[in-house]
């Protein structure tokens, strides 16, 4: 089976059958990023790090594609990431891509500020340049916890989304995790050099703000609305570990300044991307267990439709290519099972064109488990194909 047509109130959404985009046959192949130059060129991130943060180092995969995604023949690795997709990036209409790293140390000159690098990327991807610690973050309200045997590594870390506010003004969002707290809490940050230096804005949610929330507030992503209001999806822990770590969100009316009190989405759990479409029809990728697009017709994200993924790509490929999830119980799913899962539900996804997005995610067959030399596995980065009309 090629495609699937699946109609909900006001929309029909149309998904094309996965294809491998990137593989390996060992090591790591998970964790990935998809993001579109302005010249048109897509570039493919994944991860090869082990999910942890005391790698020995902390390396991505880059595949280029100048064909819109039909291929991806391009690749290079690149040093200075952390272990997963998701680091806040812009698209710039010059043809660049830039942005920070998603980790952060203690700035040796101010215990309250904090550094990490810059990357830029050009030319199609073709040319990268990385400026180490270069980016400072300061102004926080509050002291940031620093993680333990890391030396001066802080408790924070940056994901996802950096928005253009106006010609100078850029808008990103942090997890961090004060002294004296073991969860976290997002924050807003602007910047008016591209993401060169960067203060604090405001507070978007606290930790109790989400008083079930496993782990507080993480993974923050962002997105415009039709009104020019700003919408904040944040993760608050995994579904599979106690199901009740729906997504929260919040919105500004004044460009990050003040946030709305965190509400709760029917979708779960980690890692949200979302993308406002051309027809205005607002798309949130995420999961675990699982994977997961959900669909508001409405402006705002009010009322919410939901795709399976991993159900349609384990009807449109061949046994082998399946991807297995362990069913959740009512107290969730045992730690040590969900870790045999075999994806790690971390997506990403582009508008190509008016209303069709590329989606990709990962099928790990060991789960979080490295691939060893002559195992007969391989670890993949799918890509899918949907379109997203409306019907009314």
């Amino acid at each position: 089976m090629n495609s699937k047509k699946i109609d909900f109130r006001g929309l029909r959404v149309t998904l094309q059958k996965p294809r491998v985009v990137a593989e390996r046959s060992q090591g790591r192949c998970w964790y990935p990023d998809l993001l579109k130059f302005s010249t048109g060129e897509l570039m493919l991130n994944h991860s090869l790090n082990a999910d942890r943060n005391d790698n020995p180092q902390d390396t991505q995969a880059v595949y280029l594609s100048t064909d819109e995604g039909h291929s991806f023949d391009m690749t290079y690795d690149v040093n200075g990431f952390h272990n997963s997709g998701g680091e806040p990036r812009i698209c710039l209409d010059d043809g660049r891509i830039v942005g920070t790293s998603g980790f952060f140390k203690l700035d040796q000159q101010s215990p309250q500020s904090f550094r990490t690098h810059y990357w830029s990327y050009s030319q199609g991807g073709m040319r990268y340049c990385v400026e180490p610690w270069s980016v400072l973050v300061d102004g926080l309200p509050r002291r940031v916890a620093v993680a333990e045997r890391s030396g001066d590594m802080a408790r924070m870390s940056g994901f996802s989304d950096i928005l253009a506010l106006d010609e100078t003004t850029w808008l990103s969002a942090l997890s961090v995790i004060y002294i004296g707290e073991e969860r976290a809490s997002i924050v807003a940050i602007v910047s008016h050099d591209e993401g060169r230096r960067w203060q604090y804005m405001s507070t978007i949610a606290v930790p109790n703000d989400a008083p079930t929330g496993l782990e507080g507030f993480g993974e923050p992503c962002l997105v415009r609305l039709a009104d020019g209001d700003i919408m904040c999806v944040m993760r608050v822990g995994q579904h599979h570990k106690q199901p009740d770590q729906w997504l929260r969100r919040a919105y500004s009316n004044d460009a990050g300044r003040s946030w709305s009190a965190a509400d709760t989405l029917p979708a779960y759990s980690v890692a949200p991307q979302i993308c406002r479409l051309d027809n205005e029809v607002l798309v949130i990728s995420t999961g675990r267990p699982g994977i997961f697009l959900w669909l508001a017709e409405d402006s705002l994200g009010i009322q919410w439709s939901s795709v399976d993924l991993v159900k349609w790509h384990n009807k449109a490929l061949d046994e082998p290519s399946h991807i297995n999830i362990p069913a959740p119980t009512s107290s969730g799913i045992d730690p040590l099972s969900a870790k045999k899962g075999q994806t790690t539900s971390y997506t990403a996804m582009v508008e190509m064109s008016p209303n069709c997005i590329f989606v990709v995610y990962d099928r790990v067959p060991l789960g979080w488990q490295t691939l060893e030399k002559n195992s007969g596995e391989y670890s993949q980065i799918y890509l899918l194909e949907a379109e997203i009309q409306r019907t009314n």
